[in-house]
Parts: structure tokens; C-alpha cells; sequence
């Protein structure tokens, strides 16, 4: 039950490329920081619109939206997660070295600037990806692919690591199933009206997928 958070990124467009990899990964969950105190005010508000844009057109993953750090990681570690950032910090770990048999929540900083210091003091672990050549850091969507890949690597043997296929329990497929198959509707306001109008009332976890 692993999943991602993007910290205050700068470029929604990189985002919806992350997601597509992750979602090819087989994760479900994915968190999003988009605080406006970060960017340049006239730009928070088109980055707001940016992100529900990007975050749209991910049918099939459960987005979850942040105003600030300090909550969207008090609230990952009350669920059990592990916060483990992507940093260029000397101090990070070689993401090779890390332990992945926990739940884990993995950050990406913002393009530019990287993950803030006030996440760096709450992550449990920091890492980096081992790097040849000149070049400083890969982009935000290879830096998540890769990541993936690790995670992918670390869990082969069976009931180990971070990724491990069948971990959510029937309810929550069921219902996972459900919102898909109303994401498919041509109109995705018409699933929800076709269930009202039968007298079907959803359940509550339906909202947090």
C-alpha cells in the first residue's frame, strides 16, 4: 500500500507524466502539496488550475490534495507510512541502501527547488538515485520512474517490500471497482445520478478513493 506524494510542483504537465508511471506500477495512491504560499502569487492560482487539470485525467488513481507539508505528512504517518524524499542533500541515502519493507509514502520535490527544508527535517529517510555524467539530477518523471523501478526490484520476493499486488481488502476493490467503471461513463456526473435516482446510497469509503 505504497503510494506518492509530489511536494509544491512547479509544472502540472510533469505531474500527469508521473502519474501515468505510477499507476503502470500498480499504485493506487497518490498525494498532492499545492501550497499557495510557495509560488509567486500571481501564479498560484493558475498552478491550483493546472493541478485539478492534470489531476483530472487520472481516472484510475486516488488523488488526494494537500495545503501544506506539515499536514499532508501529520497525516501520512498517522495512517502508518514512512516518509522516504528524493534529495540531493550529501547526507541522503543511495536509494539502494534503503529499507523498503515498511509502508511507505515516497516524495518528489518541486523541479526547481527541490523538496523544502521543512520536509527534510520530517522525512524518516532522504535518498538519491545513483547518477553518471555531467548532468545534476534527472526530471521529475524519469526520478519517479526510476524510483518505481527500485521499489518494483526490492519487492520480488513474496510478501516482502513495498509493492505487493492483492493488499487492499475486498470492500475497498469493490468500490475501487465501482468508481472505475463510473469514470467510464462518457459523462462522469451520470454514474452518480444513475445511482441515486435507483436509491443506492454509496459508502463512505467510496469518497476517500
Amino acid at each position: 500500500r505504497s503510494r506518492f506524494l509530489f511536494e509544491n510542483p512547479a509544472n502540472p504537465s510533469n505531474v500527469f507524466a508521473c502519474l501515468r508511471t505510477i499507476d503502470s506500477f500498480g499504485f493506487q495512491y497518490v498525494d498532492i502539496i499545492v501550497d499557495s504560499s510557495k509560488y509567486d502569487k500571481p501564479m498560484a492560482l493558475i498552478q491550483k488550475q493546472g493541478m485539478r487539470s492534470a489531476m483530472g485525467s487520472a481516472h484510475w488513481i486516488t488523488l488526494t490534495n494537500h495545503l501544506s507539508t506539515e499536514d499532508a505528512v501529520k497525516q501520512l504517518k498517522g495512517q502508518g507510512y514512512r516518509i522516504f524524499a528524493s534529495d540531493l542533500n550529501p547526507s541522503s541515502k543511495d536509494v539502494r541502501e534503503l529499507d523498503w519493507d515498511w509502508p511507505i509514502c515516497v516524495v518528489m520535490g518541486n523541479e526547481d527547488r527541490g523538496i523544502s527544508q521543512e520536509m527534510r527535517e520530517l522525512a524518516d529517510e532522504t535518498f538519491t538515485l545513483p547518477m553518471c555524467g555531467f548532468a545534476e539530477s534527472f526530471n521529475l518523471s524519469v526520478a519517479t520512474a526510476i524510483t518505481c523501478a527500485h521499489m518494483s526490484a526490492s519487492s520480488r520476493e513474496k510478501d516482502k517490500g513495498p509493492i505487493q499486488p492483492g493488499d487492499l481488502d475486498e470492500h475497498e476493490v469493490n468500490c475501487l471497482r465501482l468508481k472505475w467503471y463510473m469514470n467510464s461513463l462518457p459523462q462522469k456526473k451520470m454514474g452518480g445520478a444513475l445511482l441515486r435516482k435507483a436509491g443506492i446510497k454509496l459508502p463512505e469509503v467510496f469518497d476517500r478513493l
